[in-house]
């Protein structure tokens, strides 16, 4: 890989100079150890000298009171110094050891605490070949004695020991370390460290550096996908790579979700990306088990999604997946979840009796204005009680749907050696949905393989198995299906009766004019909409080394499908479709393969 640019160095350091600049000009508390102070007293106790240091800056103070005791006496003379300077006379020549933390100054128990002494005092500027270096940590070697450079890289220490070791360090660069000896002032150059690196992205055959593409590709990794524990990685990627937006209308578990990269982009209705894993396409993405994912990186525009075509019009999300182990020696882990899913809000509807005051002004209305009477049938006294008021008022959204408790499992082998490693991945799933019955789970098999059996040879198998079922609550169209009828459905039915019957909208409400429809819980509970998918999918590839520089690479991978469908709808199920019930089996099976052979 190739050396950092300077100018990236520069681009950084001058952004960072300026950022100081502006930011000390305008704001009356800062972040940076830098940050000047004024305390207030001379003799203060650690508590009070921290409440001080707090007022005044952004920094909090994280310590264990079994190490620090803030009752303790310290020293410090008051003057505006930097919150480095103040925390080295405070605690410098004491038990306490002090470190910087980001927002943070930590605390703890200094096991060998500096003897206190009279040290000369060394002045000096940091500075690399762009010029003076803001922010380097100069330190005593084996101390905590130390501060950080200013604006213009220039620093100072006192109580300097003999025989002291000067210690520079800037994030980027070498550190350097030089004796003190009889010097008192000193000029530091700092190196760049070339050990940095660039991040490559992936990029149809080969890889680019991510410096040049940043505009075009996102990159999103497994530990920020899988922060948000989900049963799709469409999911975890959600909000996680800039300019792809992901929709879903579906509380459905396993429900599909809408991707679409920089709007519309193609001349059909459909917005969906090409999905390319490990190198190969394929056809169906949701079901994929995300804890196999390595890293994840979107084509957004026409360049870098050029080798695909048209397929390519909506964009290519490119999934790498996990591997063998880059050491040597065998790794086992496992990691598992637990969630718990529940209805975020409730459409607040008419109960019982706001229904029937409702209905009964309708019914005067309907007589005030068309001259006809509308009255309200209260004689059933399964339903109503003597004096009209209702037996029930039932919360059909809180009969409907549930607390939904899920698991995940995943175990992961991996084993490297010098010419060979190897991958076994295995995992299980169990999501339930909010909707009564509804829940989807999965078993998921993934092994690689990648060997170096000759010097002119590199193998690799990738072979995936992941096998779904679940039961589905109907989520489509707009006709009598529970996510509509349980906001419909009149409160004071109930969704029983003592003798064990379902109730729905035509059971002993004649006159009522409802429309006929089972109420969501008899259709959630006793209709079945089962789902299974059996997906295999994988490549195998030869890489012949044909001189240093020239590879020639093939690859055969495949994607199968296997899909069933299978619903019932029982007798008892008021539905104006299926008067006498119904029951269907659908079975879609597909097979996408593909060859490729190219030079590098």
């Amino acid at each position: 890989m190739k050396k950092e640019p300077k100018f990236l160095n520069v681009m950084r350091i001058s952004a960072f100079l300026l950022f100081l600049c502006v930011f000390s000009s305008f704001a009356a508390k800062t972040s940076s150890q830098n940050a000047r102070v004024n305390i207030s007293g001379k003799n203060l106790t650690i508590g009070e000298f921290i409440d001080q240091v707090e007022k005044q800056t952004d920094y909090l103070f994280v310590y264990s009171k079994n190490e620090v005791n803030t009752n303790d006496a310290i020293s410090v003379k008051s003057g505006n110094k930097t919150v480095a300077q103040y925390l080295s006379e405070a605690f410098g020549d004491s038990n306490v050891k002090y470190a910087f933390e980001n927002d943070y100054i930590v605390l703890t128990k200094n096991a060998n605490p500096v003897v206190a002494q009279e040290g000369k005092t060394i002045s000096g500027v940091v500075n690399d070949e762009f010029g003076p270096v803001a922010g380097a940590n100069v330190i005593i070697k084996g101390t905590t004695n130390g501060t950080m450079t200013d604006m213009d890289g220039n620093f100072t220490i006192t109580n300097v020991p003999e025989g002291a070791v000067l210690q520079v360090s800037f994030i980027g660069y070498l550190t350097k370390e030089l004796p003190v000896g009889n010097q008192t002032t000193f000029n530091v150059m700092l190196t760049e460290d070339s050990q940095a690196l660039e991040e490559v992205v992936v990029v149809g055959y080969g890889v680019q550096r991510k410096s040049d593409v940043t505009g075009s590709i996102s990159v999103t990794k497994a530990d920020e996908m899988l922060k948000q524990q989900s049963f799709s990685a469409l999911d975890g990627l959600k909000g996680k790579a800039a300019g792809v937006n992901i929709f879903s209308n579906s509380g459905q578990p396993g429900g599909s979700s809408r991707v679409i990269i920089r709007g519309m982009s193609t001349i059909n209705s459909s917005t969906d990306p090409l999905y390319v894993v490990d190198g190969v396409v394929m056809e169906d993405f949701k079901f994929v088990n995300p804890n196999d994912i390595e890293r994840i990186e979107v084509l957004k525009d026409a360049s870098s999604a050029a080798i695909y075509g048209a397929r390519g019009a909506n964009g290519v999300i490119m999934v790498t997946t996990k591997r063998g182990s880059k050491e040597e020696g065998v790794q086992v882990s496992y990691s598992g979840s637990v969630s718990v899913g529940t209805m975020s809000k409730y459409m607040d509807l008419l109960d019982a009796n706001e229904w029937m005051d409702a209905y009964k002004i309708a019914s005067d209305n309907w007589m005030k204005y068309a001259g006809e009477n509308k009255p309200m049938n209260l004689s059933n006294r399964d339903l109503f009680n003597a004096d009209g008021t209702p037996i029930y008022n039932t919360d059909w959204q809180r009969e409907a749907t549930r607390t939904a408790f899920s698991h995940n499992h995943q175990l992961n082998i991996q084993q490297g050696g010098k010419k060979s490693s190897m991958g076994a991945f295995l995992n299980y799933t169990d999501q339930q949905g909010i909707m009564l019955n509804s829940y989807m789970k999965r078993i998921n098999a993934k092994m690689a393989y990648d060997a170096d059996p000759m010097s002119w040879l590199s193998t690799s198998v990738n072979l995936l198995v992941n096998h779904t079922w679940g039961n589905e609550a109907e989520e489509t169209g707009g006709h009598q299906m529970p996510r509509r009828s349980m906001i419909e459905m009149v409160p004071w039915l109930p969704v029983q009766f003592p003798d064990g019957s379902w109730s729905n909208s035509t059971t002993g409400t004649d006159g009522w004019g409802l429309e006929g429809m089972a109420n969501p819980v008899h259709v959630l509970k006793t209709q079945k909409r089962m789902r299974y998918r059996t997906q295999m999918f994988g490549n195998a590839a030869l890489t012949f080394h044909i001189l240093p520089g020239l590879d020639l690479k093939t690859q055969i991978g495949l994607d199968a499908h296997n899909n069933k469908e299978s619903d019932y709808s029982p007798k008892d199920l008021i539905n104006l479709s299926y008067p006498n019930g119904s029951a269907r089996i659908k079975n879609i099976n597909t097979l996408y393969w593909q060859e490729e052979t190219y030079l590098t």
